[in-house]
């Protein structure tokens, strides 16, 4: 099984090829959170894609922000209640 952070990076990857802008990855102790902006019109087949992307982190969602929209998901790397061990 990949470590959570072998998720993380594939995850970056494949945001990053759905919605051409460069994801944002952070850790913080217990979760890395990989998010990304949304600043063009999706086709359907995008939306779709991109909402299997996110279902691989073990929560996902989506900000309005100044800078607009964003989505981002959540990887879990140590034992907690939500979490996963590596």
């Amino acid at each position: 099984m990949p470590t959570p952070k072998a998720l993380a990076i594939a995850l970056a990857a494949r945001l990053k090829v759905i919605t051409h802008h460069e994801p944002l990855v952070s850790e913080v102790p217990g979760l890395i959170r990989v998010s990304v902006p949304l600043s063009e019109q999706l086709s359907e087949t995008q939306r779709l894609t991109l909402l299997l992307a996110l279902a691989d982190g073990d929560r996902f969602g989506h900000d309005l922000t100044l800078e607009g929209p964003a989505v981002w998901a959540e990887i879990h790397t140590s034992n907690s209640p939500h979490g996963r061990s590596e």
